[in-house]
């Protein structure tokens, strides 16, 4: 059975590939009639054969035996270039066939012969001549490597047989892990027919065996079970084994039983009235009816049976238990203790501090692995010199002695297992940077897009195979879910480790630190985007002449804003790589078009051009007739599509969401393979262009119809024929606001009925009276979200009670809509409960609105109407009057925000955990919700009577009030309640309208973190007492805003304090003099607009950041005194008289950043010298600046920016610091014009400057 595990040779999958693409429509089309280059074709076919026959053993083979590795690297090669040859000869097929079809209606038989141009023939087979000389070397080699036919079936070295002997040096970090497994063995619901079985998940090497091995010797196991046994499985799956071994592990004795029934009841016999623990360790086998074959010997009425399964993927998981539990990974400290234990005699470090200081950096390298902490620490035990333990620090664990690791095959054994075509996919995922977040949907694009995925008959969509294939990845372990996105997927570092080893040569990622050399067989390159892409970053890469990936990626989100890349290396990569499949520009903020020669890239799938500020596309874009994945998510810019987008004919996602399209171009229903179209837009003179939806049958995922106004007939609405369009789970209709032809959007509506799965549907803008009958249609069972939104005009909500599986539903902008009767939950029958699973319900901007009959009561199931809410939100309804639904049981969420009218309480919700309570005079409060963590009020009469008692009501102890309130903000009237306590509080903000909040004892707020502050015009101060000794150490954050009166901080100490913002407090005249013991802690102080702040305190302050802002006095002293300050930002528009800045000595010598703002009379810069540590100079909206200093900037400038600055001209005489490595220049045209490539004056001062960049354009 193990045979079934064994995938077979990668390769063997990528040599399909070619045969196919050899018996593909248009290479055969193009093979008609030419006989020799069919003949060259076939020959090569033949080459390829002769090779794969020897795949099985070469791939073995080539662990030990280098030659044999460079006979498969050389073989793989030229089944690229063959590839491509093949590739080319399609395109160009394809490529005749559309020209003749858009010039000709009459019968094309024949065509390729009289329209292909000759030189093209001469060409092909020129290289296919020179492929197969190449081949055919290849494949003589194999006798000479002793290379045989050989099944798939070839095993690699095996795992040792496990024990359940504990571990010698202790198990570290999994205490927790096995009293979950134990508490998973107490769960009703991890029982089937009594045989209780836990599986344990996880990848190799992260302590699957020891954490079962340490339950397998808990004394809980010795004291509760008669007998207990450890198989260990395998890969060699074989039941008789199985229960061969239990049995002999029971009885301590050989067994020589031959058949499976005496063994059976042999077995029975020995469990029988018995509670039995047993650990089957390592499970390989994903057939569930050889699992039903072993369960079969245990069903033999034992009193308990309890197991656990080890295992690498979640497919065995689900097959053998219910419950399984996902073993993750271990801390670095934890780590760090299995190393120390192994690596030092006497298992401590204490005697050897450096080595422990190089061992913490090896322990990063395995990320949580227990394994490979465990193996390092073998290489290096009783090793002393620091020497060879940074060799291993420094090394690639895949390249460190094989004989003395067992990472390796530990992990390897996994990828052997693979099939061919999983093996390929995995070896791609080599090019993704190690803690990069990625989406199925992501790698499934990439993957199609270099022919990775197996289509045949019957197998389904190609994105379908491609989630097949993720998914198997997954249950194997080789991708896992990202703990901080629970969307993406991640690789661990060892894992992609080994594709970085099995993809070799190949595949290559470029980076600082890159130890690997790229070279001519490199095919998939990736890059992690920077502020400055120019043709110098990628010069390595042009070795690779027919490289098919060039993928660029973002390790952050906020990263994609700050990307540039030079118009000369977006022209080079183009004119370079010509056998481009993968290519992404997306991020790219300053790339505002696309060259023309895209469309030389014949053999382009995949182009991602996201996030860009592209206008629109070149005409050429339309010769990629390979293309299957264009994205354009967020190009805010793109108005158009070029016309003859139609003869995309390969072309499967067209991402346009966040575009600003006016109308799609004609002929979209060409496009018939089309299964992801984000966004069609009905244009004003082309409304009969809808019906060419109807024409795209695959169309999948969501989809959004804007502009539906612009529909000239409904009838052209009918043809789109959603009804059939079975794939498509979300829907947007935008309509467009026009009631005089309400009528016509509602036909036209009525014509767009989906079908009856829908999951998600959308209807803003619509200016029709009434909603279309589908609406409120039974038979929409799978709908899950309904948001309709601004449909000014309908007087009544559509009856939604009936959906069974409706959790969100979101109503906004009705402003005709009286009332909410009856008829909004369905059809009134008593049997059947409305909104049964509703999780989400908001009204918005109703401003008629008035009445809300609520569908009180309880059903069959016990319990009334909502009862599965979990966020409630009522805003901008000014007329509502009625009450709330009273019984919430599941509500977390509660806002009511400008509801004036609305005279209700509170609904009691025990779970609710967030209440804002906005500008409603008569909603109640009567009393805080038990696990209620966050509160907001603002305004209301109400809340002026009563905010006393709130407050009271949050500081007693014992009044039933939750202990659980962490956030607190308040807007209108503060009321101090003094001598009370605040014991949970750790956020307060605090907006006051009243004349009472004169200071603030900060004592009654113990665990309070943060504090903010705003327009309270009579409060004068902070304090603590005297007689209090409350301590303020949880206080980090501290912002006080718009309080024309407030003068001080009295004797505030506050040991933990980061951050102070002080903001329009016009009679603040100093900060406390001992600032400096009082928040030793603070790091960051901004002060703006306190026009009579003169000075700091004296003896300094430990700021590492000071932002400064309408301050004129403030640097009358100068900030020599504070020793720390690394960035400093200076706004003052108010300084009318500064012409020079900053004088000498003003500032201190510690800053790396300074950033000027605002000075509107400065003229020049001088006083930068002494500033040694200065690193990077930002200069903005300094008007009248003409002069940079004339003694040139500081030494150690790595990067200067100038933005806004009009009469700037001249740049220092001297030039720049060397250091100097990006200079940025936004809006300073006379500077610009100086500042031309070759030309202008100023270019020879910054010629030598790495990066620069002139108004967005990244100048090499």
């Amino acid at each position: 059975m193990a045979g079934a595990l064994v995938g077979g040779a990668v390769l063997s999958a990528f040599l399909q590939v070619a045969f196919d693409r050899a018996a593909s429509r248009e290479v055969l089309d193009y093979l008609n009639g030419r006989k020799l280059i069919d003949r060259l074709v076939q020959k090569l076919k033949l080459e390829l054969m002769s090779a794969g026959a020897v795949l099985n053993d070469a791939e073995e083979k080539q662990i030990t035996d280098p030659a044999v590795k460079k006979w498969l690297d050389e073989l793989k090669d030229a089944v690229y270039v063959a590839d491509d040859l093949l590739d080319e000869i399609a395109y160009e097929a394809m490529r005749c066939k559309l020209e003749a079809e858009s010039t000709t209606t009459s019968k094309v038989m024949g065509f390729l012969s009289t329209t292909f141009v000759n030189s093209f023939d001469r060409r092909i087979q020129s290289e296919l001549e020179n492929i197969l000389e190449q081949l055919e070397s290849i494949t003589k080699q194999k006798d000479v490597l002793r290379l045989e036919k050989v099944a798939a079936a070839a095993e690699v070295p095996s795992r040792p047989l496990t024990t359940s002997c504990p571990e010698e040096y202790g198990v570290f970090g999994r205490d927790k892990d096995k009293e979950a497994i134990f508490d998973k063995f107490q769960s009703h619901d991890a029982s089937v027919n009594g045989i209780c079985v836990v599986p344990i998940v996880g990848m190799g090497g992260v302590g699957k065996t020891t954490l079962a091995r340490l339950i397998y010797n808990d004394k809980r196991v010795e004291e509760s079970f008669d007998i207990k046994a450890w198989v260990c499985v395998s890969e060699n799956y074989d039941y008789f084994r199985i229960a061969k071994t239990i049995f002999e592990e029971v009885t301590s004795s050989a067994c020589d039983i031959q058949t499976m029934n005496l063994l059976q009841n042999k077995i029975r016999e020995k469990f029988k009235e018995k509670k039995v623990f047993l650990v089957l360790d390592d499970v390989w086998n994903e057939n569930y009816d050889d699992w039903v074959e072993l369960l079969k010997v245990f069903k033999c009425g034992a009193l308990e049976i309890k197991i656990i399964v080890t295992t690498r993927s979640t497919i065995v998981a689900s097959k053998v238990g219910t419950l399984s539990y996902i073993l993750n990974e271990l801390s670095n400290e934890e780590c760090w203790s299995i190393f120390e234990k192994h690596a030092f005699k006497n298992g401590s470090s204490g005697e050897f501090p450096v080595l422990e200081e190089i061992g913490r950096k090896i322990i990063r390298k395995c990320r949580g692995l227990p394994l490979a902490a465990k193996a390092l620490a073998g290489l290096l035990r009783l090793e002393e010199n620091p020497r060879e333990w940074t060799k291993i620090l420094k090394s690639d664990i895949w390249n460190l002695p094989k004989g003395n690791i067992n990472i390796l095959p530990a992990l390897r054994l996994s990828y052997h297992y693979l099939p061919p075509h999983l093996k390929r996919c995995f070896a791609y995922c080599s090019i993704l940077p190690k803690d990069y977040e990625f989406k199925k949907e992501e790698l499934v694009l990439l993957w199609m897009a270099e022919d990775l995925l197996q289509q045949y008959e019957g197998n389904g969509m190609m994105e379908e195979i491609g989630e097949q294939y993720f998914d198997d990845l997954v249950s194997r372990s080789f991708f896992q879910r990202s703990g901080s996105n629970q969307s993406c997927f991640v690789m661990h570092d060892l894992v992609n480790d080994l594709a970085i080893f099995i993809s070799g040569e190949f595949c290559f990622k470029l980076e600082d630190n890159e130890s690997c050399v790229i070279t001519r067989k490199t095919r998939h390159l990736s890059y992690v985007r920077t502020e400055y892409d120019t043709s110098k970053k990628f010069k390595v890469s042009y070795k690779a002449k027919d490289l098919r990936t060039f993928l660029g990626l973002d390790l952050s989100w906020y990263q994609r804003y700050h990307n540039r890349i030079s118009t000369m290396m977006l022209n080079d990569l183009l004119l370079t790589f010509k056998c481009l499949r993968v290519l992404s520009f997306s991020s790219y903020s300053n790339m505002r078009e696309l060259p023309n020669s895209i469309g030389n890239l014949k053999h382009l799938r995949y182009l991602n051009l996201s996030y860009t500020l592209i206008k629109w596309l070149p005409d050429s874009l339309c010769n990629l007739y390979k293309l299957q994945t264009l994205l354009l998510f967020k190009c805010e810019s793109l108005i158009e599509l070029p016309s003859k987008m139609w003869r995309l004919v390969n072309l499967r996602h067209l991402d346009l969401v966040g575009t600003k399209l006016k109308e799609m171009p004609l002929q979209m229903g060409k496009l018939g393979n089309l299964v992801k179209l984000t966004t069609f837009v009905v244009g004003k003179h082309s409304g009969s262009s809808i019906k060419e939806l109807g024409e795209l049958h695959h169309l999948s995922g969501a989809l959004s119809i804007l502009n539906l106004q612009n529909v000239h007939h409904a009838r052209d609405a009918r043809e789109v024929n959603l009804k059939d369009k079975q794939y498509l789970s979300e829907l947007v209709f935008q309509c467009g606001f026009d009631n005089e032809n309400s009528e016509k959007e509602r036909h036209v509506l009525e014509q767009l009925c989906p079908h009856s799965k829908l999951e998600s549907l959308t209807i803003e803008d619509y200016g029709g009276t009434k909603f279309p009958n589908w609406l409120e249609d039974c038979s929409f069972s799978n709908m899950v979200s309904i948001r309709l939104a601004n449909c000014k005009y309908c007087s009544s909500l559509p009856s939604l009670g009936h959906l069974p599986v409706l959790k969100k539903l979101y109503i906004q902008g009705f402003h005709f809509v009286l009332r909410v009767d009856r008829e909004f939950y369905g059809d009134g029958s008593s049997t059947i409960k409305p909104f049964k699973s509703l999780e989400v319900l908001s009204f918005k901007d109703m401003p008629e609105w008035q009445e809300w009959f609520l569908f009180e009561g309880e059903h069959e199931d016990g319990v009334g109407v909502f009862s599965t809410l979990k966020e409630l939100c009522l805003s901008e309804c000014p007329k509502l009057s009625g009450g709330l639904p009273s019984q919430l049981p599941s509500l977390i969420k509660l806002e009511i925000a400008k509801c004036q009218q609305l005279v209700a309480s509170v609904p009691r919700a025990p779970t609710l955990n967030k209440l804002q309570l906005s500008d409603c005079d008569k909603v109640v409060l009567k009393e805080l919700p038990p696990k209620l963590d966050y509160l907001f009020i603002r305004g209301g009469r109400i809340f002026l009577q009563s905010f006393a008692e709130l407050m009271t009501c949050l500081a007693v102890p014992g009044s039933g009030v939750p202990t659980t309130l962490k956030s607190l903000r308040i807007e209108g009237t503060f009321q101090i309640t003094t001598g009370h306590y605040y014991p949970s509080l750790e956020s307060l903000t605090i907006t006051d309208d009243s004349d009472s909040l004169w200071s603030f004892p900060l004592e009654s707020y113990p665990k309070l973190k943060s504090l903010d502050v705003w327009e309270s015009k009579n409060l004068e101060s902070l304090f603590v007492s005297e007689e209090s000794y409350r301590d303020l150490s949880s206080l980090t954050h501290l912002y006080i805003s718009s309080s024309p009166n407030f003068v001080s901080f009295f004797s505030i100490c506050a040991p933990n304090l980061t951050t102070i913002s002080i903001n329009n407090c016009n009679k603040l005249k100093s900060l406390p003099e001992n600032m400096r013991t009082l928040f030793p802690s603070l790091e960051f102080l901004e002060v703006r607009q306190c026009p009579k702040l003169e000075s700091f305190p004296e003896g300094g302050l430990n700021l590492v950041t000071l932002y400064v802002s309408y301050c004129d006095k403030l640097f009358s002293r100068g900030l020599q005194d504070l020793h720390s300050l690394r960035e400093i930002f200076i706004d003052d528009d108010n300084c009318k008289e500064v012409e020079s800045f900053p004088e000498e000595a003003l500032l201190p010598p510690t800053l790396t950043n300074i950033n000027i703002l605002s000075f509107p009379k400065l003229k020049s810069l001088k006083g930068f010298q002494h500033l040694t540590s200065l690193k990077q100079l930002f200069i903005s909206n300094c008007d009248n600046l003409q002069y940079s200093p004339e003694e040139g900037f500081p030494t150690n400038l790595s990067s200067l920016i100038i933005n806004c600055c009009p009469k700037l001209q001249y740049l220092p005489e001297d030039g720049f610091p060397t250091t100097l490595s990006s200079l940025i220049i936004y809006s300073c045209p006379l500077l610009k014009q100086r500042c031309e490539r070759e030309k202008g004056e100023e270019w020879p001062k910054i010629a030598h400057i790495p990066n620069i960049v002139i108004d967005d354009e990244l100048i090499e």
